[in-house]
């Protein structure tokens, strides 16, 4: 089925080409990143777009950008070949179109002085806000803020690793961060120890998917690996949907595949941790003598933490019930959970690579586009297996 209604198509005015897009929650707003060092931001009204204003973010091209969730005001990331990572917030006081509107807040740069390529944020009890990225050769970083009322104050690396072995600098790379948006994570993962207010985020690794998760002490671990992909996994999407009983993951890669994974649960299994929080499925310590010691500094840092007094002790002890006992893999150490990948779908039915995909906010609609012009639009059907249901030539006339 091919159909180009309900399609809009308007001069984007940038001078350069066009990078990066992104959408608020509600899909009433949309922010441009272009190669010209500026972003754009159009409001949705009488069923179009209108620009709001226009401003210079970064001193080089744009590679992504991202809205924070509605609860902590109109906040948007923005990642360049600056090596900066910076955040804007709106000043509804400020004109629009007047350049003004969205002031800068807060900025860091590369630990590894390589640029980032990806960002993405995650919001936990409308309270909450953690940032991911991820650089050009492969070194991952999460932010938290001091305060979480206070974005503009400072923030502190909760975690941050190599992914893999550092790529050659002419070698072409890959390496976007998803975190999974909904509230809570997948019941049966809960129920097999999964602590309820545990992150969890995707990042496409050249051309493989690691999956991580946090235990009770917020400290991340791996739990599966995604791949079958012959080339570079240009993105990937975590769809939503908690109470299907098994998470499903999207992804898009050069080799022109679109890729559908189910991550299941083990209760019968756990993982067993080492002394920098990382699972026995994760890769060898041998990745990190090979990467720069910047990562190791960090964990080493986090590695000793303060004894708790007795009291304290008894009540962290008393809080957690029979869950937190069943879970112990040694003294002190939290719950974690083994998960099993299993790749339920390849589709090869774009002309080309792909370069995005993407899930409806119910989780149940999945959309790719890639070098062929086109947007393909999937749903699942009753026994199980992905369909195709429209498809968009955005290049035809």
């Amino acid at each position: 089925m091919t159909s180009n209604q309900n399609f809009t198509s308007f001069e984007q005015s940038h001078r350069d080409v066009v990078l990066a897009v992104d959408f608020n929650l509600y899909g009433t707003r949309m922010a441009t990143a272009s190669a010209d060092h500026r972003v754009k931001v159009y409001d949705r009204k009488d069923d179009a777009w209108h620009l709001v204003d226009t401003f210079g973010a970064h001193d080089a091209e744009i590679t992504d950008i991202k809205w924070n969730g509605p609860y902590m005001g109109e906040i948007i990331g923005t990642v360049g070949e600056d090596g900066r990572f910076r955040l804007w917030q709106e000043d509804v006081t400020e004109m629009p179109n007047s350049g003004r509107r969205f002031k800068y807040m807060f900025e860091t740069t590369s630990d590894t002085r390589v640029p980032f390529m990806s960002l993405d944020f995650k919001n936990i009890a409308n309270t909450e806000t953690y940032v991911a990225l991820a650089t050009r050769d492969g070194f991952l970083k999460v932010l938290e803020p001091v305060d979480h009322d206070n974005l503009a104050g400072q923030w502190h690396t909760m975690w941050d690793r190599y992914l893999c072995k550092t790529p050659e600098r002419t070698e072409e790379t890959s390496f976007k961060v998803s975190f999974h948006h909904e509230r809570f994570p997948c019941w049966t993962a809960v129920r097999a120890g999964l602590d309820r207010r545990a992150l969890s985020l995707a990042v496409t690794c050249m051309d493989a998917v690691k999956i991580f998760r946090t235990d009770k002490d917020r400290r991340f671990y791996q739990v599966a690996e995604l791949k079958n992909a012959r080339d570079l996994v240009r993105d990937v999407s975590w769809a939503n949907g908690s109470m299907r009983g098994w998470d499903v993951i999207a992804t898009a890669s050069k080799d022109g595949c679109l890729r559908i994974y189910e991550l299941h649960a083990d209760a019968n299994a756990s993982l067993v941790t080492d002394s920098f929080g990382s699972g026995s499925i994760a890769e060898s310590t041998t990745l990190e003598k090979n990467a720069n010691s910047v990562a190791h500094e960090h964990k080493v840092g986090r590695k000793h933490q303060t004894a708790l007094s007795g009291i304290g002790a008894g009540l962290q002890g008393s809080s957690g019930g029979d869950r937190d006992q069943r879970g112990r893999q040694g003294e002190g150490a939290p719950k974690r959970i083994k998960e099993t990948a299993t790749m339920v779908e390849e589709i090869n039915l774009h002309r080309g690579a792909l370069w995005k995909v993407a899930f409806s906010q119910s989780g149940d609609v999945l959309a790719s586009t890639g070098d062929d012009g086109t947007v393909h639009t999937w749903r699942r059907a009753l026994d199980g297996r992905w369909h195709e249901y429209a498809e968009v030539d955005l290049a035809s006339d």
